[in-house]
């Protein structure tokens, strides 16, 4: 094997893949990124045996070959590196880099030990714009479930071309305490399709898209492909597969409710420092604040109280609609939510102490995100 690319490239590549290597007493090579060099190109590969991360880099090919090195120490070396043309030859004590008056060997494992990786065919192929894919997976993975006892709770939901929701990709989190779900136009009002992703997955294809970097432009678009309880998703020169949940998801329509007693409108900024301020004082066992709405003077009222460290009460002038009302909620859940809009205002739909809050953007226009948080039952 022998090839030569700039560090730049190498480093950008290396970037996209290594995030997902790590420590494994039983496989150490999995700890390694795999190198192949062919006349069609460079090629970066690692894997998890649940994730796999390829990355085509530019560069010129002389020898085809492969070979595995340490992910993490080949992508330190790396970024130590000058930037400009990088030389690779594969010999037999290892791989021999020379960069301008710097030769170095490393040493690694036979691309034999690698893992195979698997070649799908890409059926039910979508389109989605990167910028939506990006913005809905950080409005929705922290719904996850952390517990394996529920594996139908631990990934993301997709629901392609849902009913009621044709042409448009809905992707729906829940760990059964609260309840994420965002829309995303796909313009393909074909095929309906629903896939479990893991939320290590989504995390992933989130941060891909977060730092691609390509020298004229990134791409404005992420292929999805989902083939024999697998999903491809392909996003400029780099292409992740992963396992998919083999469960099926909640039927989460059923869970958000309807109809509903109160409406307020609030300041996103101002709810979200009176609860900050709650949080404090809640009892540390439970996270509780208390919500209250008042329609005849238009406030809400956020409070807490713990006899160890006192008690806080806020009040926030806000657009009420509706009968006066109250729910306790935790106020991590409630914190998630809140974070997760980007509108400058809220609205807060709630039936009563023992219903489940419903949290909306303040315009109906902007409502391809809501969140749903379950309350703390007195």
């Amino acid at each position: 094997m022998k090839f030569s690319c700039t560090q730049e490239n190498l480093l950008q590549g290396l970037s996209m893949v290594s995030h997902i290597t790590g420590k494994n007493i039983n496989l150490p090579v999995l700890g390694n990124v795999l190198i192949k060099a062919e006349k069609t190109g460079i090629q970066l590969h690692t894997t998890n045996l649940e994730i796999s991360v390829s990355c085509s880099i530019r560069g010129k090919v002389d020898e085809d070959g492969e070979y595995s090195v340490p992910a993490k120490v080949f992508m330190d070396f790396v970024n130590l590196l000058p930037s400009g043309k990088v030389e690779f030859v594969l010999k037999e004590d290892g791989l021999e880099v020379v960069s301008s008056d710097q030769e170095t060997v490393m040493r690694g494992m036979p691309a034999s030990e690698f893992p195979l990786l698997p070649k799908l065919q890409k059926n039910h192929t979508f389109t989605l714009k990167a910028a939506d894919v990006k913005r809905a997976v950080s409005r929705v993975v922290f719904s996850v479930s952390m517990s394996e006892s529920r594996p139908e709770l631990s990934g993301v939901a997709c629901f392609f071309n849902s009913s009621g929701n044709e042409g448009k990709v809905a992707l729906v989190a829940t760990d059964s305490y609260r309840l994420a779900e965002h829309l995303i136009g796909s313009g393909d009002s074909g095929k309906q399709t629903t896939i479990l992703v893991p939320a290590r997955a989504m995390s992933e294809i989130q941060r891909i898209i977060s730092s691609y970097k390509d020298e004229i432009e990134p791409p404005e678009e992420v292929g999805w492909s989902v083939s024999d309880n697998q999903l491809v998703v392909s996003y400029g020169a780099v292409e992740l597969t992963t396992r998919l949940i083999e469960a099926t998801f909640p039927d989460y329509q059923n869970i958000i409710p309807s109809d509903f007693k109160t409406h307020v409108v609030l300041s996103r900024s101002e709810l979200q420092k009176a609860v900050k301020t709650a949080s404090l004082f809640s009892r540390k066992e439970i996270n509780d604040v208390h919500i209250t709405i008042d329609p005849e003077t238009g406030i809400c009222s956020v409070e807490s109280s713990d006899e160890g460290t006192g008690k806080t009460k806020s009040q926030l002038k806000g657009e009420v609609t509706g009968e006066a009302n109250s729910v306790v909620l935790n106020f991590k859940y409630l914190t998630d939510g809140l974070n997760a809009f980007d509108t400058d205002k809220v609205k807060l739909a709630i039936i009563g102490a023992m219903s489940p809050m419903l949290i909306l953007p303040e315009k109906a226009e902007d409502a391809d995100y809501r969140y749903l948080v379950m309350p703390i039952r007195q």
